[in-house]
């Protein structure tokens, strides 16, 4: 099974079966993902991976955006696969959200285009992107001027299973959600558990509710 074969068996096989079948498909990275970050150097396999939308299902009532690309195979040979390794960097990244939006593709494809470049060593020693990683945005996670939602957090997925495997190796998936910088704080002092916990009481976890008082 080679990198093509293992890449259709993700995104034909795998992803309809964790995540349901009713997508618009993929939505690939362009050079303006890359746009927040200066100087970028850009490798063309990266033009290739994207973005995938599913609709609510009858165990999910959330929408739900998932990366695909990260954990393809790209340097191994089919015959150094295993199954017991990681596929790739061994991540997809994701988001649920209470209303479909198009803001969510956008963020996604950002944090996908971050972390490559943090794998590349575009920021120098600084690791790629890890469980329960704070990440300021710096503006409104939907891009809209009176949304307090500004930074995420990497958490573990409730809704859906956290890791899938491919011939080539296993790949965990690490879900973002959107806080604002009081959440933010909470997460910092408390540890992440005392903020899922307060996010849960108030309806507004496991997906992003971009809706704050």
């Amino acid at each position: 099974m080679d990198l093509e074969t293992v890449w259709a068996h993700r995104e034909d096989v795998i992803f309809p079966e964790l995540f349901g079948g009713e997508s618009r498909g993929i939505f690939p990275l362009s050079q303006n993902s890359f746009q927040p970050f200066p100087n970028a150097r850009i490798d063309p396999r990266w033009l290739h991976y994207g973005v995938f939308e599913f609709a609510p299902t009858e165990r999910r009532k959330s929408w739900l955006y998932v990366t695909s690309g990260h954990s393809n195979p790209w340097d191994l040979s089919p015959d150094e696969y295993r199954p017991e390794a990681t596929s790739g960097a061994g991540v997809e990244f994701s988001i649920e959200t209470q209303e479909r939006g198009d803001w969510a593709i956008r963020f996604l494809l950002r944090m996908l285009a971050f972390d490559l470049l943090l794998s590349s060593g575009h920021f120098g020693e600084k690791p790629t992107l890890n469980l329960h990683d704070r990440i300021p945005l710096r503006s409104p996670i939907d891009g809209n001027p009176g949304t307090s939602v500004t930074n995420a957090i990497l958490h573990i997925p409730e809704s859906y299973p956290n890791s899938f495997q491919l011939p080539s190796g296993k790949v965990n998936i690490l879900q973002f959600i959107g806080v604002t910088d009081e959440e933010r704080d909470l997460a910092r002092d408390e540890g992440f558990d005392a903020l899922r916990d307060k996010l849960r009481s108030e309806g507004k976890f496991p997906s992003t509710n971009l809706h704050r008082r």
